[in-house]
């Protein structure tokens, strides 16, 4: 093992089996699209395009309070539109969801990197950890990390990255198995997020449409049992996948030599110190953070309900809370080691980690014109509502009506990236038409959730895409190697994986006749 970090090996698997070229293949194709600053301007070109040849194309569903909504497509080539992108561009790059999230979360993850906190943590427990367990630990965090909302899409695969490259390992496979994670598992989680409470409201909506799920419930827990579970099923299945098809694909890639890798030397006393202090440093901060949070009326529990979930400011200010604990942590590990001397050294060890987010802000720039550009012209809306109407004229019942719903929402989910949104358009038609057939709202609400969850990973609409190949670009030895197609390749298998078992789990469950939640049946009574 190199001392210096990763130590690319022989890969001596990509290409022995059909699903292995199929990869390679999705690899070198898309890796010969331009750079990703390009790509995504070429994508929001193509959007301009596309709304003026289908200016009109008019659609209409069922929306809240049950009043018909009448939705066309929006061309911006016209006045209007150039209009629109002249004086909503600087607004569409300031409010791209992930470029906040990104530069904060970079200032402190980075803090704590530089200042060596990361490397000798993992070095002094994780030496002799069977890598299994690291990847599930991960997956297990990754796929819960849903209750800090997208949040988690951006410092657990940043945090999983810096472990696995701390521990001698390919960083870009830590990134990819919590990007897979957090994004494909994103509906699966122990403990109820706001998402939940989101989606169950929108079923909430749409179960008086007609007499036979009038009564039926619709409260955050109606999919707790199936999800809970869920979480166990894809942590194996993805642990699997990790180190049994991704793995071995990224052993040819060339990494960057790091200075915070596992070496087989011991902890120094300086090091050792660092980690005392770092220590003391995060007790004193979770008993600060426990002193907010364990009282009935405490400052980050919802003022209104003095509950911490399905919301409050503990979960709204998650990316901040993660900030100051990693930013003071790794000021007392500085000291403690000795690498901080004076309080001028802290802005040198912070524009280190900023310095791994510029390929990422560059990217974020073309494609946050992208995507305001393809919500603005209302195709997502009309590609799902005329999905929906497809579905509803094969007239599937049982198991087929179920894998179609699930089909339907991974493919609405290629080009809508939020779950609320498509549900929104989703839910006032199939609420109602699995009503009728006899099946609960709780099973449409399931069967829309492991498709709108498992693709999440692969749609190139998803606005932390940029993110994970800013932290590509920030290990690999080469930039020019990073492309889309290395992500894609490295994020089909689980997108795969996760939506097959999935899809048999919920079946499972239907054919057992077991409760989705609490007083949640799968069958109407």
């Amino acid at each position: 093992m190199s001392q210096l970090g990763y130590a690319p090996q022989k890969n001596n698997f990509s290409g022995t089996s059909t699903f292995q070229k199929i990869l390679d293949v999705i690899e070198y194709v898309g890796n010969k699209f331009p750079s990703p600053f390009i790509l995504f301007s070429m994508l929001a070109l193509v959007v301009l395009v596309i709304s003026a040849i289908f200016e009109g194309t008019a659609v209409s569903y069922i929306g809240k309070g049950g009043k018909a909504v009448d939705v066309k497509v929006l061309s911006l080539l016209n006045a209007d539109g150039f209009r629109y992108i002249m004086t909503d561009m600087v607004k569409n790059f300031i409010n791209f969801p992930p470029l906040g999230l990104v530069v904060v979360m970079m200032l402190a993850m980075g803090l704590a990197e530089a200042t060596g906190f990361i490397g000798t943590l993992v070095r002094k427990i994780m030496l002799g950890v069977p890598s299994w367990a690291i990847t599930a630990t991960i997956f297990l965090i990754g796929i819960n990390g849903n209750l800090a909302s997208d949040a988690a899409m951006v410092f657990v695969p940043a945090a999983a990255a810096a472990v696995y490259a701390s521990m001698g390992k390919n960083p870009i496979l830590g990134m990819s198995i919590a990007f897979a994670a957090t994004a494909a598992g994103f509906s699966a989680n122990f403990i109820p997020a706001g998402t939940d409470a989101l989606i169950a409201g929108i079923t909430q909506s749409a179960i008086g449409n007609v007499a036979a799920t009038a009564n039926s419930p619709a409260h955050p827990l109606i999919n707790y049992y199936f999800m809970s579970s869920s979480v166990v099923l894809l942590t194996i299945v993805g642990t699997l996948v990790a180190e049994k098809v991704v793995s071995p694909r990224l052993d040819k890639l060339e990494m960057k030599e790091l200075q915070n890798g596992i070496n087989e030397h011991l902890v120094t006393p300086e090091e050792k110190k660092g980690l005392a202090y770092a220590g003391w440093t995060a007790l004193a901060y979770i008993l600060l953070l426990l002193i907010l949070l364990v009282p009935e009326y405490g400052i980050l529990r919802d003022p209104k309900t003095h509950l911490l979930i399905p919301k409050s400011p503990f979960l709204d200010g998650i990316i901040p809370i993660l900030f100051f604990f990693f930013f003071f942590i790794g000021i007392a590990f500085g000291i403690g080691k000795g690498v901080i001397k004076k309080e001028s050294d802290i802005p040198k060890f912070l524009s280190q980690g900023l310095s791994g987010s510029l390929s990422f802000i560059v990217t974020a720039f073309s494609a946050a014109q992208f995507i305001a550009w393809f919500n603005k012209t209302n195709i997502a809306t009309v590609i799902a509502v005329k999905g929906a109407h497809l579905l509803q004229s094969l007239d599937f019942t049982g198991a087929a009506l179920v894998i179609a719903l699930i089909l339907l929402s991974g493919f609405v989910d290629l080009f809508v990236i939020s779950g609320s949104a498509k549900w929104l358009v989703l839910a006032p038609i199939f609420v109602p038409m699995f009503g009728l057939l006899g099946y609960e709202p709780a099973l449409t609400q399931a069967a829309y959730r492991i498709g709108e969850s498992a693709i999440n990973s692969v749609t190139p609409l998803n606005y932390y895409v940029p993110v994970m190949l800013g932290i590509m670009a920030h290990y690999m030895k080469s930039e020019e190697k990073v492309g889309m197609g290395t992500l894609m390749a490295t994020q089909i298998p689980y997108a795969l994986a996760f939506l097959v078992t999935w899809t048999l789990w919920l079946l499972l469950f239907m054919a057992l006749n077991l409760p989705l939640g609490p007083g949640a049946n799968i069958f109407l009574k």
